[in-house]
């Protein structure tokens, strides 16, 4: 077997295809779907590979180097033979489908979004979504992420397209199973009967996510905070209080169906906060322009819409509040952290 040289990221090489036959970087990113940034950072990589620059700028646009000459030929000759290669497979009435990569924190993921998605697939049956869950944020303009579903406070770059989802409210929930008397009738006297359930993830701009500092709003003492099981994994956590476990502060977004399908219930009416941070579906200001997106973010947003107007109907005639078999809930004071 022939062992191949070292080769060039792909992306890299494509980068300088396109921008030597356009002239102009920024005529590239509008056909690649990526900013002007993103095909010079590409081109960049290929010019430290080979030892040279590429391109020249005048006021025109851009002109080769004779390093970019010499190569030009033989990159645009590898495009031409993988498009000569696929083109000898057989395509048996092949419908036309896209392929959609969104970006999503694991937790979202499972509990809200992929709920979601089938019907957003049965919609669009001509876009195929994938799916990267990760706890990293990515960087939408040299990725190929095309949705990031993000969990933070306002304030995005303003070369990104970032819309509201929905916005986060965290309050206690446990099973129904470990309840000895109604949903929404417990005190903070009653609070020492539960265990209390941990996360060990301490997030500083929401510090109302730990059993600590929400107590302490609430007015509410307990001798023994820190007692019961700690989990690092937001799903774990949620599938013990599902389970019976005990008692975690959960985040509305990521208990909304469990509440109404009667896996979770809220024992403390009047125990619910506000947090600063929400849900954007956010992409780049060139992505949000395809289809395919404008498709999905629509969908979101109405999914959203949907699942608020059916909260505020529960609320309006007094059977749940914003928790199905609870009281009417009142808002603890929102307080910058």
């Amino acid at each position: 077997m022939v062992k191949r040289k070292r080769l060039p990221p792909l992306k890299a090489l494509r980068a300088f295809e396109v921008s030597a036959r356009l002239g102009s970087f920024a005529r590239a990113a509008e056909e690649l779907c990526v900013t002007q940034t993103a095909v010079s950072h590409q081109v960049k990589i290929l010019e430290e590979f080979v030892g040279g620059l590429l391109f020249e700028r005048v006021s025109n646009g851009l002109l080769l180097t004779p390093l970019g000459q010499t190569i030009r030929p033989g990159i645009e000759a590898g495009f031409a033979q993988f498009e000569s290669a696929l083109s000898l497979l057989p395509r048996p009435q092949l419908r036309s489908v896209e392929t959609l990569v969104i970006s999503a924190l694991p937790s979202f993921t499972q509990e809200w979004l992929m709920p979601r998605l089938e019907t957003f697939r049965s919609q669009w049956p001509d876009i195929d979504v994938m799916v990267q869950t990760e706890y990293k944020m990515v960087d939408l303009h040299e990725s190929e992420v095309d949705v990031a579903i993000r969990f933070s406070r306002p304030g995005f770059d303003r070369d990104l397209k970032a819309d509201l989802l929905a916005t986060e409210q965290v309050f206690p929930v446990c099973s129904p199973a470990v309840l000895d008397q109604a949903p929404g009738s417990y005190r903070c006297t009653d609070l020492r009967r539960f265990t209390l359930l941990h996360s060990s993830v301490r997030m500083v701009h929401e510090p109302w996510m730990s059993w600590d500092l929400w107590l302490e709003e609430a007015g509410c003492q307990l001798a023994d905070i820190t007692s019961g099981p700690c989990f690092s994994d937001p799903l774990l956590i949620l599938r013990a209080a599902v389970a019976g476990r005990g008692l975690v502060l959960g985040r509305s977004m990521l208990v909304r169906d469990h509440l109404l399908a009667g896996r979770l219930v809220a024992p403390f009416a009047d125990w619910r906060k506000p947090i600063m941070s929400s849900y954007f579906v956010v992409s780049t200001a060139a992505k949000a322009k395809l289809p395919k997106v404008a498709a999905l973010r629509a969908f979101l947003l109405d999914c959203a819409q949907r699942d608020a107007r059916g909260e505020a109907a529960l609320a309006e005639h007094g059977t749940a509040g914003a928790v199905p078999g609870g009281r009417q809930a009142d808002t603890l004071p929102v307080t910058n952290a």
